[in-house]
């Protein structure tokens, strides 16, 4: 993948302030380099993305922005898709205070959309979180027939398996995690499952345990509401 940059220590800018007023922070004016590294520290373990600008700009130049104000410091990895054979993706980037969160989510959201770059989401790459909206017509980088994905702000996934059929509507890659370091990516606790709110009553999704009020999914609901106070004393 060529050269990488390693992140410098930058000036301390307060999340909540950032997200209020982003021309006040230095870092979110800052273009990226042509590529760089994002190292997670986990309790499993160990693991670096490898960012590569020129697969999607606007992502990889969010993903600097978040990565230069320790944005995932200490964030969860919240839905852990993973059951015996079958896997999908991991997925995480709530910074686990409820008003920043909320912040970012309202009000840092970009509509901007790029080209899926060769591979696509293929084991080991990751692409931001998407909201989906209707096939219209008006995304050229949406060639799905059914939906395209649209809006993303801080979440990110890294795919567990061959997912190409996210290629289709929009979700392009900006990155992606050796085979050493998917390693400690495969090992984070998936016993979870599926989100509360994907888990539904008669739900048939494959990654569930339980539907309904049983499931045991984090709520995504909860997570925005109480941050990680949430996740400590329901989803140790």
């Amino acid at each position: 993948l060529g050269s990488s940059t390693k992140l410098e220590e930058p000036e301390p800018c307060d999340l909540l302030e950032v997200c209020r007023n982003p021309s006040a922070c230095s870092i979110m004016s800052e273009k990226p380099p042509d590529s760089f590294v994002v190292s997670w520290h986990t309790s499993k373990g160990s693991f670096d993305l490898q960012v590569v600008t020129e697969w999607a700009p606007p992502y990889a130049t969010r993903m600097w922005q978040l990565a230069r104000l320790g944005y995932f410091t200490g964030a969860s990895f919240y839905r852990m898709l993973a059951k015996g054979e079958e896997a999908f993706v991991v997925q995480f980037g709530y910074n686990g205070k409820p008003e920043v969160d909320q912040c970012w989510d309202a009000r840092m959201t970009t509509n901007t959309t790029w080209s899926v770059h060769a591979p696509g989401n293929l084991r080991g790459y990751a692409s931001f979180s998407m909201d989906t909206v209707h096939q219209t017509g008006a995304n050229p980088n949406c060639s799905s027939e059914e939906y395209c994905a649209q809006g993303f702000s801080t979440n990110i996934f890294i795919n567990l398996a061959n997912n190409s059929r996210l290629d289709a509507p929009g979700f392009s890659i900006f990155g992606v995690v050796s085979p050493s370091g998917m390693r400690v990516v495969d090992s984070l606790y998936a016993g979870y499952g599926e989100c509360v709110e994907l888990c539904g009553e008669g739900s048939s999704r494959p990654f569930c345990v339980g539907n309904g009020a049983a499931c045991q999914g984090v709520s995504l609901d909860l997570l925005l509401k109480e941050g990680d106070g949430y996740l400590d004393a329901m989803k140790p």
